[in-house]
């Protein structure tokens, strides 16, 4: 009869941990228990929901929630100390494959409508920032510390060489865009792929020596809100992240974000600095024209140049399918968007880009734009 006692109150508060409202659940209170767990799940699902909402209003709601679902989480773990009837192996192995499924479950709901994405390259700028890199002198007293990283993404990065051999040509990283690949004899380093090395391929380097040194700033990390899509379409002025699966040219199994330029059934040319949709140049929405008249830091609407691109040249005119967008880097003169390979699928858009939620210093960067 002993294995009938109910487990000592600390086990209660394991089982709040595995599974909210457990605790509550098993030793009787099942609406209380239902209740817990319908309550923190919804308050993570409205924080979340409400971060990626465009608006500092939202943001800030949002920033007050998840704290409050945590002190929620807190209160019931408290009221989990408690006495719970002993379930056994199968209950306890039923407990862990229903918590492991309703987590399972909850991550594939929110990715429905909430994405993170980071950002790799700088083909957005100066609306959205990839990972960039200064240089500066390795015995420099200005290098960033852990609360400068947090706020604004900046870290001091030194490489230096393991062994001696001879300094190799970069090449693209296959891990991330935004890095160059080195060797060093057969060691192989990444450095900032907009930052010059210190040495020169072919050039001799012995074990010590630095490959580079300098502040490295994260590139964006932004919310996908993928709601919106659902019951409207995609809009003229929209950034988006799109798979490229189907898309001529482009490699299989990535995603790139860019900003929508033009919609289903337009005809499409660029004259620069401007973009002609139908025969008229595009002003609106108003990041349109802050592009086209190269203020804020933009440089215009470009053509793609003279060898290659679908929008090489001022007469070139691209007529999009009626599921079809044309989108376009903001950077258009180190962007490869829809003036190289053409319009991008309906079905390929994964979702618009509503805020960018670290670095914190980059937060409200997207207003307006």
């Amino acid at each position: 009869m002993n294995n009938k006692q109910p487990y000592r109150e600390w086990v209660g508060v394991v089982l709040g941990m595995l599974l909210a409202g457990a605790a509550h659940f098993l030793s009787g209170q099942r609406a209380a228990g239902l209740k817990w767990y319908i309550s923190l799940f919804a308050c993570g699902v409205v924080g979340v929901a409400l971060l990626a909402t465009p608006g500092m209003a939202p943001f800030i709601l949002g920033l007050a929630i998840i704290p409050a679902g945590v002190v929620l989480w807190l209160v019931m773990l408290k009221q989990s100390y408690r006495p719970v009837q002993r379930i056994g192996i199968p209950g306890w192995l039923t407990l862990i494959v229903i918590a492991i499924v309703l987590r399972s479950g909850s991550s594939f709901l929110a990715r429905q409508f909430i994405h993170p994405f980071k950002v790799p390259t700088g083909t957005m700028q100066p609306t959205i920032f990839g990972t960039h890199a200064r240089s500066m002198p390795a015995d420099s007293c200005d290098k960033p510390g852990f609360s400068q990283w947090l706020l604004s993404g900046q870290r001091y990065l030194e490489v230096k060489a393991e062994s001696s051999g001879t300094f190799s040509a970069m090449s693209l990283s296959r891990v991330d865009p935004s890095w160059l690949t080195c060797r060093v004899g057969s060691r192989q380093y990444e450095l900032p792929r907009f930052a010059p090395p210190l040495k020169q391929p072919g050039e001799q380097v012995s074990a010590g020596d630095t490959l580079w040194a300098g502040i490295v700033t994260a590139g964006d990390h932004v919310f996908i809100e993928r709601i919106s899509y659902l019951f409207s379409k995609p809009k003229r002025g929209d950034i988006v992240v799109f798979r490229t699966e189907g898309i001529p040219t482009l490699p299989p199994g990535t995603f790139y974000i860019k900003r929508i330029a033009g919609l289903p059934g337009e005809r499409i040319r660029i004259a620069p600095p401007f973009l002609i949709v139908n025969g008229h140049e595009v002003m609106e929405p108003p990041i349109f024209k802050t592009i086209s008249t190269s203020s804020g830091g933009y440089a215009g609407f470009q053509l793609a140049g003279p060898v290659g691109g679908r929008l090489s040249k001022p007469t070139d005119e691209i007529t999009l399918g009626p599921h079809e967008y044309l989108v376009l880097g903001d950077n258009t003169q180190n962007s490869f968007d829809s003036r190289f390979w053409g319009a991008v699928p309906e079905r390929n858009i994964l979702g618009r880009v509503t805020r960018i939620y670290w670095p914190f210093t980059r937060i409200s960067a997207l207003e307006g734009k």
